[in-house]
């Protein structure tokens, strides 16, 4: 963890969510804000919710970070959308990107927040993960993140 980022993520907004049947919640720990598993007969997946200062490199950069944590080589900038599709999330334009490896799947929604960049991201089995792309999005949707900026 790098040196503030706990203060940051301790100091940043409230959220609130709608968590789906299949996922069990368990407090949150170090950076992360919430944090999920899916244990199934498909396998396992666990999501996490975090937030970042600034906009942690930008959204290539971070889709490449996850592209990598599922041995997919990293791809570039013409390549991004065919990647990412729009998606709101509390109000504000953000992503959604479903990444597939070999052995494991990233779901993930990123949001770019008032100076801050929000990651929820699902990462598991194949199976389990292509299971909860309906629940991930519904999620994605529920969240809200508290906003004294409007």
């Amino acid at each position: 963890v790098l040196p503030g980022m706990q203060s940051f993520a301790d100091s940043a907004s409230g959220i609130s969510y709608q968590t789906p049947d299949s996922w069990t919640e368990f407090p949150p720990s170090s950076i992360r804000k919430a944090n999920f598993t899916i244990d199934n007969a498909s396998g396992t997946a666990e999501v996490s919710i975090t937030v970042f200062p600034g906009d942690v490199g930008g959204t290539l950069a971070n889709i490449n970070r996850w592209r990598q944590q599922i041995e997919l080589s990293p791809i570039d900038e013409s390549k991004l959308n065919e990647n990412i599709s729009p998606v709101v999330i509390s109000n504000h334009q953000g992503y959604f990107t479903k990444l597939e490896g070999n052995a494991q799947s990233i779901l993930g929604g990123i949001l770019p927040f008032h100076g801050s960049t929000w990651f929820i991201k699902m990462q598991g089995d194949l199976l389990v993960v292509d299971e909860e792309v309906d629940s991930f999005k519904e999620f994605l949707s529920s969240l809200r993140i508290e906003d004294n900026h409007h």
